[in-house]
């Protein structure tokens, strides 16, 4: 999103923006995607950085060995409010300390049940304060990842009957035995 984070909990059925929460050692998976241009998801203390890109899913594994709040940076330069782009990583001394905050979000009166409410949350905007979402719709995170996609369509790379392409200036690939490209499935 331009220019916030927006963190979905699948398993609580929650959302939040700029802010996120875990308990201290204990891993945390995390996948990423963009809903617009590239960012850079970083928490420095916790770990390394990995690249949010829109129609893709990356991943990143971080734990906290200590509680703390930690800060959370986007480290890709994204347009005019990336030097806003921050949030709180928030590392919980206990699992008790983390349902605590869960239970806090859980009280919002804010929704996220369908794309419309994501869109609006989407929009661009500088410098954004923590937001709490009560309740996420079931695969969003692939909603979003999947609103970029063209489905149903395909690159056919297979030649028409009787024709051959040249394979000149092909240095290191060796395609005179390949029968397709095209790949069903």
């Amino acid at each position: 999103m331009d220019w916030k984070w927006f963190f979905i909990y699948p398993e609580q059925g929650i959302a939040t923006v700029n802010e996120i929460a875990f308990p201290a050692n204990t891993p945390v998976y995390f996948k990423v995607t963009s809903n617009s241009v590239m960012n850079s998801f970083f928490i420095p203390r916790l770990g390394s950085q990995i690249y949010a890109m829109a129609g893709m899913q990356t991943r990143l594994h971080l734990i906290a060995n200590e509680p703390g709040t930690y800060d959370g940076i986007s480290a890709s330069y994204s347009g005019p409010g990336f030097s806003g782009m921050k949030f709180k990583a928030i590392a919980t001394k206990d699992r008790a300390e983390f349902d605590q905050w869960v239970a806090k979000a859980k009280q919002s009166p804010n929704t996220m049940n369908d794309m419309a409410a994501f869109e609006k949350v989407a929009m661009p905007s500088e410098y954004n304060k923590v937001e709490y979402f009560s309740s996420v719709k079931p695969d969003l995170f692939k909603d979003v990842i999947n609103k970029f996609m063209d489905h149903g369509k395909s690159m056919d790379m297979t030649q028409p009957e009787g024709e051959h392409s040249s394979h000149e200036g092909m240095e290191g690939m060796d395609m005179s035995h390949a029968e397709s490209a095209n790949s069903k499935g």
